[in-house]
């Protein structure tokens, strides 16, 4: 039995020591965010207050029309977003940049660099909307927390990684272990702005209690959207989607 119990703890010490050492590359997914040339967005670039060069893009649809300043998920190239979506909302022009170390993106990705950086993004551009997708629902609440904005867009929102990790690994003390914790429920508490969420019926990544969570901290909840047929990761395959997003931008208004 002694032994048995001292295979336990081992065991389970190295499970956490894993999570540990590995949670990096789990949060910021950015090997699927690959290199992307995109056809209609510009590229651009954003050097920021250190020095670390960030790809981006800017889609102008139109003359005079709002900017909407866009943050991505956590395994996601920004100008596949600006490439393939953002052309097709005519209402609105689109501008957004990769994370640290995320495809042509220099530096290596961290919490505090990508809330410092999308803040400098933001007093760079001074869009009047921002929008962000599932970590960088995140991001936009922190940048619409500390910048005033006329609305915020959140599709498939996060409350916190702490809280997702904790719904997976029940049994691992993650809050003593996470680094980069993105705790968007604290910032959704200072957003005044009004805004609107999208999410999707059955989302496989965020759980049930962490997306209640993100309507208990919103202090001004706009209009919320519930999609059906697509999932967490796939939710721009939504036929339609742009249609969407359109409207969850001019309610806002």
């Amino acid at each position: 039995m002694k032994y048995f119990f001292l295979a336990f703890v081992i065991a389970y010490l190295g499970v956490v020591l894993y999570l540990y050492l590995t949670q990096d590359e789990k949060i910021f997914n950015r090997k699927c965010a690959r290199a992307y040339e995109p056809t209609i967005a510009k590229k651009i670039a954003f050097k920021t207050s250190d020095g670390v060069l960030l790809e981006g893009g800017y889609v102008e649809n139109s003359k005079n029309v709002p900017l909407v300043l866009y943050f991505g998920g956590n395994s996601n190239n920004v100008l596949e977003f600006l490439d393939h979506i953002a052309p097709k909302i005519k209402e609105y022009n689109f501008i957004g940049f990769n994370y640290p170390g995320y495809a042509n993106s220099k530096g290596t990705p961290c919490e505090k660099c990508i809330l410092k950086y999308a803040l400098e993004i933001f007093d760079a551009y001074k869009p009047e909307y921002i929008m962000g997708r599932s970590l960088g629902s995140a991001v936009a609440s922190f940048v619409g927390a500390n910048r005033k904005v006329k609305g915020i867009v959140l599709i498939t929102p996060i409350d916190s990684i702490i809280n997702i990790a904790k719904s997976k690994y029940p049994f691992i003390p993650v809050s003593l272990l996470i680094k980069h914790k993105f705790e968007a429920y604290k910032y959704l508490k200072n957003i005044k702005a009004p805004v609107n969420v999208l999410l999707v019926k059955k989302d496989e990544t965020v759980p049930k209690k962490s997306i209640e969570n993100v309507f208990k901290s919103i202090v001004n909840l706009k209009e919320v959207e519930v999609i059906d047929g697509v999932g967490h990761g796939n939710v721009y395959e939504y036929k339609g989607i742009e249609k969407i997003l359109l409207k969850l931008l001019k309610t806002l208004s």
